[in-house]
C-alpha cells in the first residue's frame, strides 16, 4: 500500500519488467477565505469555532491581538463590527462579528450578517450560522456574555 492506495508488483525473477509508477496523493483541505465565516466551511489557521451557549448557531473565530484588534475581512455580504468580544476562563480573548438584532430581519438591523443570522444576547447580538453536524474538539463553548466580554471555556 502506498499513501492508501494498492500497487501490482511482480517478482524480478519471472522475467517481467519492472515498472515503477509514483502515486502521488492530492489532499485538498477547504475553508473558509475570510475571517468569521461558517464552520461547515472550514476555519481559517488562525480561529477556531465557537458556540455561545443559549444560542443556535456557531462561527469562526479569530484570536485578538495583543491590543484588542480583530482582522476585518469578513465573508461576503457581511458589514457587522469585528468586536474583540471573547474571553477564555484563562484570559485569552476572540472575536466576533457584533451585530444589531432585529425582528424583521434574520441577518440583522440592516443584514450585516450577510447569510448569518444576528443572534441576540443581552441586549446586543452575534452573526452565527446554522451549527454544524460535526461539533467536533476546536470547538470552544461560550457560557456567559456580558458588555462586549464573553466567557469561554
Amino acid at each position: 500500500s502506498i499513501q492508501g492506495a494498492g500497487i501490482c508488483t511482480y517478482d524480478a525473477s519471472e522475467g517481467v519488467p519492472r515498472k515503477v509508477a509514483e502515486l502521488t496523493a492530492v489532499l485538498t483541505l477547504s475553508s473558509n477565505p475570510t475571517h468569521y465565516g461558517d464552520p461547515n466551511g472550514g476555519c481559517e489557521s488562525d480561529e477556531k469555532a465557537v458556540q455561545v451557549q443559549g444560542l443556535a448557531g456557531d462561527f469562526c473565530s479569530p484570536e485578538c491581538t495583543s491590543g484588542g484588534d480583530c482582522p476585518t475581512d469578513e465573508p461576503s455580504g457581511a458589514t457587522a463590527t469585528p468586536t474583540c468580544a471573547l474571553k477564555t476562563t484563562s484570559g485569552e480573548q476572540y472575536c466576533a462579528l457584533v451585530c444589531t438584532p432585529s425582528v424583521l430581519h434574520q441577518n440583522g438591523a440592516s443584514g450585516e450578517c450577510g447569510t448569518g443570522t444576528c443572534q441576540s444576547i443581552q441586549g446586543a447580538g452575534i452573526c452565527t450560522y446554522s451549527t454544524s453536524s460535526s461539533f467536533h474538539d476546536a470547538h470552544l463553548t461560550v457560557t456567559a456574555y456580558g458588555a462586549h466580554d464573553v466567557i469561554v471555556v
